[in-house]
């Protein structure tokens, strides 16, 4: 393990060394910059998956499905590339494009809800959104190939400068602060349409971990403080994942529940947060909405603890109470039944308490940037817990494939492991759980 990180350490230097030379060839020898790319991008396509598999003989990664074809998916690009190296800079304009396209709308939103609920950056999202929507158009449909390169090797020339400048600040703040955090708190978050909407399936095997997981089974000897869940379909939305945080019996769960304020297809509407009673939210989940429920415990200091509740403190101060349909029914003496969109669902069998958000961050929810990961970012990923160590842009997966690396290692704060799922196990009590010391 030691081994593992200590190359790991090396090749991020090295990394962002060559990030900063290529950076700098684009910006001075343009050819020769896309063709060391190219050659960059084949190398990789061919030395992830072997990294990838000398993970899973050592040891740090358990093997999956996922990662099989991954590792084949790398290797055909690679073999794809090597057999028709002239396609490389049709295939490069075409990506970016797309891609800055996909971005120019997400920022455009996102000025929009700055705006709307009074958060800074909202200026610094309307002018990446109008420049981002500008170079997708004439990346994807401009004819004059060598315009479209000189732009492309200006930009990337920026990027992988300020990328290896980031780099290089965060491996001096690890090497400063004496803890092992890869970048810490510097990141350049990866291309949103490449990571936020990737299934869950993506990071881990699900089959795979259900069996690992029953094999597992013990009694849990110490309780978690903190627990997270992750829910989870085969299909539909609900293959990206949602994510929960679970205090003192109490759930979290923030999210575009209310039905009225939905737009563009659910993706956008008022946040809304749920706090229910953690083993009747539980239930409802499993038995009402079939979902596939898995969480991972938490030991926490007792500094630790303060600080969560401080958070969690901070975080009603901005609240104030709503109503689902049912809970108006209910109160009017009115028949709930008819009533069945989730949040109503979710008030018929645990009865919880829900809020909006009079300003601020949550106020709205959006997909890409206020969601339910970003609540959990909120309390639990943050300099004061220092719990979850991820940079970028994180989803529920990242999030499960992180846990799950963790409770597989010794001597960590991830504890324990939960595996509900309907016929499976009962979340009543909380008490059939899987400890990481179970051989």
């Amino acid at each position: 393990m030691n081994r593992l990180k200590w190359l790991d350490r090396v090749s991020g230097f090295g990394g962002d060394a060559l990030s900063l030379a290529i950076g700098i060839l684009f910006l001075t020898e343009k050819i020769t910059g896309w063709t060391i790319l190219y050659f960059l991008i084949l190398a990789l396509c061919f030395f992830l998956p072997v990294r990838l598999f000398l993970s899973i003989q050592s040891g740090t990664k358990p093997a999956t499905k996922a990662d099989y074809r991954m590792m084949a998916f790398n290797l055909l690009f690679g073999i794809v590339l090597l057999i028709w190296p002239n396609q490389f800079m049709l295939c490069v304009h075409v990506f970016f494009g797309w891609w800055m396209l996909g971005h120019g709308v997400l920022n455009l939103v996102d000025f929009y809800v700055c705006l709307h609920d009074q958060l800074p950056g909202a200026v610094t999202h309307l002018i990446s959104g109008v420049i981002f929507l500008i170079l997708s158009v004439f990346l994807i449909i401009g004819r004059n190939m060598a315009i479209k390169t000189e732009v492309l090797s200006i930009l990337a020339g920026i990027f992988f400068i300020v990328y290896a400048l980031v780099g290089f600040l965060g491996h001096l703040f690890v090497l400063l602060k004496g803890f092992d955090s890869g970048r810490g708190s510097f990141s350049i978050t990866p291309p949103i349409l490449v990571n936020a909407f990737l299934p869950i399936q993506f990071y881990i095997s699900i089959k795979e971990l259900k069996r690992d997981t029953l094999l597992r089974e013990k009694h849990e000897s110490t309780p978690s403080d903190l627990r997270v869940y992750i829910y989870l379909k085969g299909k539909g939305p609900e293959m990206f994942g949602h994510i929960d945080i679970s205090y003192k019996g109490t759930i979290w769960s923030y999210g575009n529940h209310d039905p009225r304020s939905r737009r563009l297809n659910g993706t956008y509407g008022e946040g809304v947060l749920i706090r229910a009673d953690e083993i009747k939210f539980l239930q409802e989940s499993i038995e009402t909405d079939h979902k596939t429920v898995i969480g991972y415990g938490i030991r926490l200091s007792e500094n630790q603890k303060k600080t969560l509740e401080s958070r969690l403190e901070k975080l009603m101060e901005r609240a104030i109470p709503w109503k689902c349909d049912a809970q108006l029914a209910r109160e009017a003496g009115k028949d709930m039944e008819p009533y069945n969109d989730y949040a109503s669902r979710v008030y018929k069998e645990t009865f919880c308490e829900m809020y909006k958000f009079s300003s601020g961050k949550f106020r709205t929810y959006f997909i890409s940037s206020t969601n339910c990961v970003i609540l959990a970012d909120e309390l639990i990923r943050n300099r004061d817990l220092r719990l979850i160590d991820l940079t970028g842009l994180i989803t529920p997966g990242a999030y499960l494939s992180f846990l799950n690396t963790q409770y597989l290692k010794k001597n960590t704060p991830v504890i324990s492991r939960i595996f509900y799922e309907k016929g499976v196990n009962d979340p009543v009590p909380l008490s059939i759980i899987q400890d990481k010391t179970a051989a």
